[in-house]
């Protein structure tokens, strides 16, 4: 494929973006630059920006199959690949399955124990303040992403995370940590965009534990350009396991979808309620016996908190998981909130009003968590 390429719109620590004559298609060229510790150690490895675009050319391609949807097109040359234009979503996505690197020294945990529920994390794309690490509800109050894309953007890195550990186990090889970016097409949807190589991705040997990653430029252990082609000379090798892979994800999407199809269409479309905004729900499952009564009297008030569908749940997926090793495989989207009952005297609309009030003012974080409220009369 033959692609003029114009003026150069970026150039980043470890690559280059050009224009082409199409405005939605852009051309990628990795360099051999090697950077680490927010660049303040610089070097080159030779041979990395062709061993960097065959492997995430290749990881794309199998991700594609999966039904992932990435901003991939075609490897051009050795070391371009031709991508479409997409505007970089803010956030460094980085996925931890093990210990290691910053996690381990900032946890004081020896690098390699295996983390239950697997740890995600954002960090703001920011060079000038270092990258600094976000929690979900700063990334929304901050302007940087809705919490609907937020949602889109940790569905799509579990999806990925998912395919890649058995796709990297498939070669002899341990994911034990990487970092994604993603961005927004021309049509406005979401894709993953820049790269997964050796230089985004913690790879260790599954038999001997070596490393075979970018952590052999940063801590000096010598064997770099080594470690780089070897990963390259797993990963384009094709296995038996990819294609049963590819089938079993999509099989477990397909039910997935289904099983969500099924219960919004069950209850009403509850799916309706996940977006609203978190105050709607104060008060809007008041008891129609509640509002036959007039006077002051005693209700029973029961405070339903969830986090947004938008907000990761890590407690959620760690029962998730829990649950799919005892042998239920058909569970899925697992969430945990919280119920808080009382007691409560006075009258009907006096009564709403104040338990919706404590519902969203105290009881809940309205940035992160959906609440709703029910009112029955006391017995008696």
């Amino acid at each position: 494929m033959s692609v003029q390429r114009t003026e150069l719109l970026y150039e980043g620590k470890a690559k280059k973006v050009y224009a082409t004559a199409d405005p939605e298609l852009h051309v990628i060229e990795y360099k051999d630059d090697a950077t680490a510790f927010n660049a303040q150690k610089r070097g080159s490895i030779a041979g990395k920006g062709e061993v960097n675009a065959a492997v995430a050319t290749r990881i794309f391609e199998f991700l594609a199959e999966a039904g992932v949807p990435t901003h991939l097109e075609a490897l051009l040359s050795p070391r371009e690949q031709l991508v479409k234009a997409v505007r970089i979503v803010p956030l460094e996505v980085v996925v931890r399955n093990r210990a290691a690197g910053s996690f381990a020294k900032r946890y004081g945990v020896p690098e390699g124990g295996e983390l239950d529920p697997v740890v995600v994390e954002w960090c703001l794309k920011d060079d000038a303040l270092g990258d600094p690490m976000l929690n979900d509800a700063a990334a929304v109050a901050l302007g940087i992403v809705t919490p609907e894309e937020l949602e889109t953007l940790f569905e799509l890195t579990a999806e990925v995370n998912d395919l890649l550990k058995p796709f990297f186990a498939a070669r002899g090889l341990d994911l034990i940590d990487f970092k994604l970016e993603f961005g927004v097409d021309p049509d406005g949807a979401i894709v993953l965009a820049d790269e997964i190589s050796p230089d985004t991705c913690r790879l260790w040997d599954s038999a001997t534990g070596d490393k075979l990653d970018k952590d052999r430029f940063r801590r000096d252990l010598g064997g770099v350009e080594e470690a780089y082609q070897e990963v390259r000379a797993r990963v384009l090798t094709r296995t038996e396991q990819d294609a049963e892979i590819v089938r079993e994800h999509v099989a477990e999407r397909e039910a997935w979808e289904l099983g969500e199809a099924h219960v919004g269409h069950s209850h009403g479309g509850a799916n309706d309620q996940d977006h609203q905004h978190p105050h709607a729900g104060a008060g809007r499952h008041t008891s129609a016996g509640a509002r036959g009564d007039a006077g002051a009297r005693t209700f029973n008030a029961v405070v339903d908190v969830m986090l947004r569908r938008s907000i990761l749940d890590p407690q959620g997926r760690a029962v998730e998981a829990t649950v799919r090793r005892l042998g239920h495989g058909n569970v899925r989207g697992v969430r945990v909130g919280k119920r808080i009952t009382f007691a409560i005297d006075g009258e009907l609309a006096e009564v709403e009003a104040q338990v919706a009030a404590l519902a969203t003012d105290l009881l809940s974080n309205p940035v992160m968590e959906d609440v709703q409220v029910e009112l029955e009369p006391a017995a008696g």
